[in-house]
């Protein structure tokens, strides 16, 4: 997945959709440039699982095409983004407590995926949870995170 960040983010048609989504905006207003990003994958991608017991994942570029995807189809998407206008971003991995356990380690499996990005003037890590429908951190106080991955620095 951070692989399709990276790339994502120096393709002409994210960074073009990019600029379109905060051309409004004030310059350096970085909390509302990802406000704005969020708020139109939110709008404009429809959530749509996966099929059962396959995982997919596709690029930034065929989410924006098909208009669909699952949450970490939209982390991906909404990172590259951000990313393709300068931010840095993580992607974090979490279980809901109730989520059922690994046979191997007894752990909760990991059944949602978000993104985090970078607000250099707070030094605080942004919660750009893709879900639509949720307001932003709701289903975040059930879940139990595992695991965070710095995508770009």
């Amino acid at each position: 997945m951070a692989k399709l960040i990276r790339k994502g983010q120096f393709d002409y048609r994210i960074r073009g959709l990019a600029e379109e989504i905060v051309g409004d905006l004030w310059p350096h207003d970085y909390l509302s440039e990802y406000a704005a990003v969020l708020n139109w994958v939110r709008k404009n991608v429809r959530y749509v699982r996966d099929p059962r017991t396959i995982e997919q994942v596709q690029t930034p570029a065929v989410t924006v095409e098909t208009k669909q995807g699952d949450c970490d189809d939209c982390s991906i998407l909404i990172g590259a983004l951000v990313g393709s206008i300068g931010a840095q971003v993580r992607l974090v991995a979490g279980s809901f407590a109730s989520s059922p356990k690994h046979p191997g380690n007894g752990l909760p499996l990991l059944s949602h995926v978000w993104l985090e990005a970078y607000e250099p003037s707070s030094g605080a890590w942004v919660v750009l949870d893709p879900v639509p429908g949720r307001k932003v951190g709701q289903m975040l106080g059930r879940l139990v995170r595992t695991a965070a991955m710095e995508v770009l620095s």
